[in-house]
């Protein structure tokens, strides 16, 4: 298991940020003409996450993965290539911005079918449970797909197998418009549902990425007894479910709960940079040197990838 740093927190949580807007910026410019699912905001649930797993760690995503594949070291270029369709991206331009793999590094891959890799997962998690029962496995759903039979019926036979898993959930409050106050009842209880088959549950702020790194390397104890476990992310994130729409208080969609102030106050890096100076690791002035600098790296970075791609198109 890797060791928390700050400093690596904040520079991986960086460069998906700004990998991200700069696909983004694409999105709109109309240069990408497929789904396109952001996770600008969050980055904290997948790089705690990550920093916590070996190398030997299996991590799986859905339709919102690009910051799960990078934080597990996914490789920066090949996505670029694969999320604009070009034959050198990491599913050779054919799965597009939903379709995330890099198996080197352990990022088995990302499904865009809701809940479907919680399956997929358990089945990779019994395999490795006989080719390498001391690696996990970690699964990626939102708080919409955590709401699918097939994701309760997969934490129900990860339990009954004993699978090294881990199921995080990232929760926005939100299935795609519908907020979660509509899609459930007032008696509903995550803890007395997941707990019920036996699996351990913790709920924890997922804006944080010590707090999530922290609840992460607990939690990876357990599974790697066989013991199947949920963590459970409260997240905020910039933009609607698909596409960079960037709300304001005024519009409906998530109006009653989650504003855009609200969500500029629990910005991860804010919150990384603001325990950094508060617990005197580094100067203000120092970290935000560093998120520059990486800022300017990654978007160099891309860049020439995309001008490669526009080039290679002319010929």
């Amino acid at each position: 298991m890797n060791s928390f740093n700050y400093q690596s927190a904040i520079e991986k949580m960086v460069e998906i940020r700004t990998a991200e807007n700069y696909v983004r910026d694409y999105f709109w410019n109309n240069k990408i003409f497929s789904f396109l699912h952001l996770s600008i905001g969050q980055e904290a649930s997948a790089v705690g996450v990550s920093m916590a797993l070996n190398n030997t760690d299996i991590m799986l995503g859905n339709h919102r993965s690009h910051g799960h594949y990078l934080a597990k070291g996914g490789n920066l270029s090949k996505m670029i290539y694969e999320i604009l369709g070009d034959t050198r991206g990491c599913c050779r331009g054919y799965g597009g911005s939903m379709h995330m793999l890099d198996r080197e590094v352990g990022f088995n891959g990302s499904s865009p079918i809701l809940g479907s890799i919680a399956p997929i997962g358990v089945g990779q998690a019994f395999a490795q449970k006989l080719n390498n029962p001391s690696s996990a496995t970690i699964v990626f759903v939102g708080d919409g797909a955590s709401e699918e039979g097939q994701f309760l019926e997969s934490i129900n036979l990860a339990v009954n197998k004993k699978c090294n898993i881990l199921f995080v959930i990232e929760d926005n409050k939100y299935s795609v418009n519908s907020n979660h106050l509509d899609r459930k009842s007032q008696f509903f209880s995550h803890r007395e549902m997941f707990s019920g088959m036996g699996a351990i549950y913790n709920r924890v702020n997922g804006q944080n990425v010590r707090v999530v790194y922290e609840a992460t390397s607990e939690a990876i104890k357990e599974v790697r007894k066989g013991r199947p476990s949920v963590l459970h992310l409260d997240v905020r994130r910039y933009h609607a479910h698909s596409g960079p729409l960037l709300e304001t208080k005024d519009q409906e969609y998530r109006d009653c709960d989650d504003t855009i102030l609200d969500r500029v106050k629990n910005d991860c890096i804010k919150i990384a940079k603001e325990e950094v100076v508060n617990n005197s690791i580094m100067s203000l002035s120092e970290i935000e040197r560093i998120i520059k600098k990486k800022e300017i790296s990654v978007n160099n970075h891309i860049k020439k990838i995309t001008l490669d791609i526009n080039v290679k198109n002319c010929d």
